[in-house]
């Protein structure tokens, strides 16, 4: 019993020098207690674990401050009983695995993150300034956020104010009011802005690790750079477009002299054909000068190439090549052959001119068959007959004659003329001509 009694006596006494009570305040390791509890130290909640079951939790009574554990699938539903008093207190930590947020009463507490709750008005409120964590009021976490809207959370704002973004304290990207993003300048004015500094790597598309592999644009000057596969951002550039227009191909970061300026070969795939329509197309040849620039030749119309092909019967005066144009000299290739492979090539002078004569004059030629002369040509004016001698028949059904035709040059209206061939054999043949402008009246 004395033991019992000196125990309780100690027990008393150590009470009596910690806890002092002054004017009816009471003070824990304090002797001048300021309120009617007034603790000089910590204190400390217990904290009680509550597991979540099917993305939902009941908090039981008489705690103030729970952790949720366990996982979620889904935002999790908080139920919590009514505290005896108001302003009792609660302190919620989301730990749960899954990522999602837990709701009270209208509040949401994001995953990772704890809030504190005070009884009041018949319900536990946030202890955020009185405003709930409504959808819009979700902080973002550095860590990254869970159970986002983008219809209703978002970086950015709310006002006709510009959004800027840093890094070191200095502004490295802005997104104006109007939707335009500037990444170097504070007042973008396209919907991508990398502003006015001239860089030769202005924007990779792709770059290596090492910076070796390099895809992009740059500028310098008036050029804008185009990169693939650059070693890096400063080698030169694979082709530049000039301020004016200009475009070079290989020829590095120096100005065009011409509208194209390509610095090696140059390929055109699939060329199309021009239609052999009796020459109503007409092939205009291309040269270069010294310095590479590709030119048209002089006297005007010279080298111009009309063609024809066309399958005439005996005896027929066929049209071979049309609209050709006055006051133009010409040399003339025709070529025909039989079912024999027997080919025969003639050449031709051709003048078209209403004032100075149209004339048609045979050159020479030759038949694909050893021991055969070359065509005789019977001249007229406006005429040439050709035949061909020691030229055997055709298991085709042609005669001896059966690559002999006669070639006429008419006048065919509106200040052009036109070449026709007439088939001499007994077979029809088909006559390819090739008319190439040598000279001009």
């Amino acid at each position: 019993m004395k033991k019992d009694l000196l125990l309780l006596s100690g027990v008393l006494l150590f009470i009596s020098t910690a806890m002092q009570a002054q004017a009816g305040n009471v003070g824990i390791n304090t002797t001048t207690p300021g309120t009617t509890l007034d603790v000089n130290g910590a204190i400390t909640n217990r904290e009680t674990a509550v597991a979540v079951a099917a993305n939902a939790a009941t908090i039981p009574a008489n705690v103030t401050q729970i952790q949720l554990t366990g996982s979620a699938t889904a935002t999790i539903a908080i139920t919590a009983p009514a505290a005896p008093n108001a302003g009792q207190r609660l302190v919620i930590y989301n730990n749960t695995g899954g990522g999602f947020g837990a709701t009270i009463n209208g509040f949401t507490i994001n995953n990772g993150q704890a809030m504190e709750f005070a009884y009041s008005n018949g319900g536990w409120r946030a202890m955020n300034n009185g405003t709930g964590a409504l959808p819009n009021t979700i902080p973002w976490n550095t860590l990254g956020n869970a159970g986002t809207d983008p219809a209703n959370n978002f970086v950015g704002t709310t006002d006709n104010q510009g959004l800027a973004l840093r890094t070191n304290n200095t502004e490295k990207v802005r997104v104006t009011p109007t939707g335009n993003v500037g990444i170097g300048t504070t007042a973008p004015n396209s919907k991508l802005d990398l502003g006015t500094d001239v860089s030769s790597a202005k924007l990779a598309v792709y770059n290596a690790a090492a910076g070796n592999d390099f895809y992009g644009f740059g500028l310098s000057g008036g050029l804008l750079h185009f990169h693939t596969a650059s070693a890096t951002p400063t080698t030169a550039p694979d082709m530049v477009l000039h301020s004016t227009g200009q475009l070079g191909i290989n020829i590095g970061a120096t100005n065009p002299t011409a509208n194209v300026d390509v610095n090696g070969t140059a390929r055109i795939r699939n060329t199309p054909m021009l239609a052999a329509g009796n020459g109503a197309s007409i092939a205009i040849p291309i040269y270069h000068d010294a310095n590479g620039n590709v030119v048209k030749t002089a006297p005007a119309g010279h080298g111009n190439v009309m063609s024809g092909t066309i399958t005439a019967a005996p005896g027929a005066s066929t049209l071979l090549v049309g609209n050709i144009p006055d006051g133009s000299f010409h040399r003339l290739t025709v070529t025909v052959a039989n079912g024999c492979t027997h080919h025969a090539v003639a050449e031709f002078w051709v003048a078209a001119n209403s004032t100075g004569g149209t004339a048609i004059q045979g050159r020479d030629g030759f038949v694909s068959l050893s021991g055969v002369n070359p065509p005789t040509f019977s001249e007229t004016q406006t005429s040439t007959g050709v035949s061909w001698s020691g030229l055997p028949g055709c298991a085709d059904g042609g005669n001896t004659a059966n690559l002999n035709y006669t070639m006429f040059i008419v006048a065919s209206g509106g200040g052009n003329y036109q070449l026709n061939v007439v088939n001499n054999g007994n077979v029809a043949r088909t006559y390819a001509a090739v008319l190439e402008r040598i000279g001009t009246y």
